[in-house]
């Protein structure tokens, strides 16, 4: 979509039966947890284009009311405009989806690739997808496989999923609540929550003593190696991943299927070359485990190195589409450049201590 089509100003192509609804009759969707932030510059466009000129999409009730679907943010913008006493519509224009099972697909859909999510809202869309997705394929009305319908619906790979789905399963409440205010990032919350729950509570007790308010991979890192911390065996029932999220049978889904494929073959640890010793089998039990542990870390901080990057072209993308302002569009860009920078910096030691195998 280009920006004159975002915008309202040229027609959209569109299924759904589209009216111009009053405000007083838009309800917000009690599943949307995404956060509505600051209004003030959207509520500048809207005065300055003359009202809402992008479609809202809701679902109606029976009762006269709709449900927001997507526009949470444009509807609460003219209200707020209407108590100030602006002269703005009241009515806006609305998509009707009478289709229920489509409509929460929608919403997350519409966030997804409309916004730039918190980690936590990351977090929280991937577990509320994989409960709608569930569902939907047990009343019959998704037909594709689990993996399809969820790498479909939040544009991730199977691994990101997985990843964010294990962090709302074992992340002790605490550190989801630093993740909520904005202090832990996905990379490293997914790298604490492979710990059990009292070594979580050890490292989160350890940081607040020390004033530390953003815990990073190296302070995770550190406090391993000091406390003689290994992550959680493979057959521990609390060490979730993505197939706790996929129920379809193995040979249901190709090799190809399980894995990423959006990440480019300069950062796949897989390609690592393996110890001559290694090789030969005589590498001691210890050095083996250590050797895991730093390919582990390198491709955590691979995949973090990665992630970064998509958000640094989306923003592009958004700013270019004139989805956010250039001011926006810089202070977001420098933010993730500045955790990029640390993040290649890290990878750079890790490849370092590979002595420069691990590419």
């Amino acid at each position: 979509m280009n920006l004159a089509e975002s915008l309202g100003f040229v027609p959209q192509k569109t299924a759904r039966a589209v009216r111009a609804i009053n405000v007083g009759k838009l309800i917000p969707n009690p599943a949307n947890f995404y956060h509505i932030g600051s209004l003030d510059e959207l509520k500048a466009s809207i005065l300055e284009d003359g009202g809402v000129r992008q479609n809202l999409i809701v679902e109606p009730k029976g009762d006269g009311t709709y449900i927001i679907i997507s526009g949470h943010r444009r509807c609460q913008a003219v209200k707020e405009l209407l108590v100030d006493g602006a002269d703005v519509e009241a009515d806006l224009p609305c998509e009707i989806e009478p289709d229920h099972a489509k409509a929460e697909r929608l919403l997350i859909r519409a966030n997804s690739a409309a916004r730039i999510l918190t980690p936590w809202e990351e977090v929280l869309q991937a577990q509320r997808a994989d409960e709608i997705i569930t569902r939907q394929r047990q009343e019959g009305v998704i037909s594709e496989t689990k993996r399809q319908a969820m790498q479909t619906l939040l544009h991730k790979s199977s691994g990101t999923i997985g990843r964010l789905c294990a962090i709302y399963n074992n992340l002790i409440v605490d550190l989801q609540q630093k993740m909520k205010d904005g202090k832990l990032g996905v990379s490293v919350a997914y790298e604490i929550c492979q710990l059990r729950p009292e070594d979580q509570k050890g490292l989160l007790d350890g940081m607040t003593q020390f004033d530390i308010e953003e815990i990073s991979l190296a302070d995770v890192r550190h406090y391993k190696n000091m406390n003689g911390i290994s992550n959680k065996p493979a057959d521990d029932p609390r060490q979730t991943t993505i197939m706790d999220f996929i129920d379809d049978k193995p040979d249901e889904e190709s090799a190809e299927d399980t894995q990423e494929q959006e990440r480019p073959a300069a950062v796949e640890a897989e390609h690592v070359e393996e110890p001559e010793d290694k090789k030969r089998g005589c590498i001691p039990q210890m050095e083996e485990s250590q050797a895991q542990l730093d390919l582990k870390n390198f491709r955590t901080v691979a995949e973090n190195v990665w992630q970064i990057t998509c958000k640094i072209w989306k923003l592009h993308d958004k700013y270019v589409e004139g989805r956010i302002t250039t001011t926006k569009y810089i202070d977001e860009s420098q933010y993730e450049a500045q955790s990029l920078y640390r993040e290649l910096d890290h990878l750079r030691l890790l490849n370092k201590k590979g002595k420069g195998k691990m590419r």
